[in-house]
């Protein structure tokens, strides 16, 4: 029995969709990475509720740079109730006191994820960033939200103040299919995830091409123990959540 559900078609579409229209934004995040990498800086990452799940997804993992740092904060990631991570995701400089806690160098880059690039915390986590120098890429729905409202006292959106912007091609309202008049199947996390992931193999690939060593983890469930520890150690101290 051939088994046919529309989501898969979907995001096939949208994949491509991002693959075609994005390509340059993407080689141009790439290189800035793979410069990063060069200059032994590091890659942090910042996303709240489920954005969180895009920055995350390349944290201390096998086949991943070893450096990246996630930008975590519990209350923005729902683990102190959905509700108020939204709320925090919504407060003027809130996020201020989460970057604070980590250390940011001119040869770093911050990646931000944020669907709709209107709330606060994305937008000050880059303007934060870029007080020290730092390249910043975003991650947003920016086709779908040309019009939309920013909830920063500014009034720019995440589009508007990040280096690099990467349109994750999805609607505003992050689904793909609908059934009764009902918008169902979000695909931003898959979308975005598949940008972050993208964006890194280009990166180790123009580093392989350089004769650059890929500090890359290995699986540690695959015999990796040892070439981990020796690369933890290295970003020891620059990577707050790795211990």
């Amino acid at each position: 029995m051939q088994l046919q559900n529309p989501f898969f078609s979907e995001v096939n579409k949208l994949l491509q969709k991002i693959e075609q229209t994005q390509a340059q934004a993407m080689e141009n995040a790439a290189q800035k990475v793979a410069l990063c990498l060069e200059n032994d800086g590091i890659i942090h990452t910042f996303g709240c509720g489920h954005s969180a799940s895009i920055t995350l997804d390349a944290f201390h993992r096998s086949g991943c740079f070893a450096a990246v740092d996630a930008i975590l904060d519990p209350a923005l990631m729902f683990q102190s109730g959905a509700h108020t991570g939204t709320a925090l995701e919504r407060m003027p400089n809130y996020a201020n006191a989460v970057m604070d806690r980590h250390t940011f160098q001119p040869q770093d880059i911050l990646w931000v994820a944020s669907n709709s690039g209107k709330n606060p915390a994305g937008i000050d986590a880059v303007l934060y960033a870029k007080k020290y120098g730092v390249t910043t890429i975003a991650i947003t729905a920016a086709s779908a939200h040309q019009k939309s409202t920013s909830r920063h006292p500014s009034g720019k959106m995440l589009k508007d103040v990040a280096d690099i912007v990467l349109d994750n091609q999805c609607p505003a309202n992050e689904t793909a299919l609908e059934i009764n008049q009902i918008q169902v199947a979000p695909v931003s996390t898959i979308a975005g995830i598949a940008i972050f992931q993208a964006v890194l193999f280009r990166a180790a690939q123009i580093l392989a091409e350089k004769g650059q060593d890929l500090p890359v983890y290995r699986s540690s469930n695959a015999g990796g123990d040892e070439h981990n520890t020796k690369l933890a150690q290295k970003y020891a101290g620059r990577i707050k959540h790795l211990h």
